[in-house]
């Protein structure tokens, strides 16, 4: 009996965590003045930009989730970013999560999401494009040692050190 409560606690925690948040119901960003309001993990964002989906320099992963858009600084910087790994030939940028249209509350996880001041970038430079398969159902690599002190030598590249330094840039 107690297993039983027990597995039914995990699967109304998973379906509430899948469940959409009422900012997920919002299609189109709030028009304005680009400004992020509140705190990183309590916020919204009032004119927000799409980051455009097709691009030579990067591509958008899981774009059917909608979390591809940020204060228009924030779509810059991508912009900006992407094209300078291209011109070093670095490889093709892999832009994650970002913000919603208004910003707000994802269903599962990236608080710090909120304001459209935040986006995950892959540290996978691929010389070739990800097929939409691939940008679906993105495999991470883990580039931390198990010691927690160092990177995985074996899977560390240069280019990703570029990448960083171009970013802290």
């Amino acid at each position: 009996m107690k297993k039983l409560c027990l597995a039914l606690l995990a699967l109304l925690a998973c379906s509430a965590a899948s469940a959409a948040t009422p900012w997920q119901k919002i299609t189109q960003p709030i028009p304005g003045a680009a400004q992020s309001i509140g705190t990183f993990s309590n916020g919204c964002i009032v004119g927000a930009q799409p980051l455009p989906i097709q691009s030579e320099h990067y591509q958008i992963m899981r774009t059917d989730q909608r979390r591809y858009f940020g204060h228009p600084e924030l779509v810059r910087f991508i912009e900006r970013l992407s094209n300078q790994v291209n011109q070093l030939q670095l490889g093709t940028v892999l832009v994650g999560d970002m913000g919603m249209p208004a910003g707000g509350r994802f269903n599962g996880g990236h608080a710090s999401h909120q304001t459209g001041l935040d986006v995950d970038i892959f540290l996978q430079l691929p010389k070739t494009r990800w097929s939409a398969a691939q940008l679906r159902r993105p495999q991470a690599l883990d580039l931390v040692s198990d010691d927690g002190k160092s990177v995985v030598q074996s899977l560390w590249k240069p280019e990703i050190g570029g990448l960083i330094k171009l970013a802290a840039l």
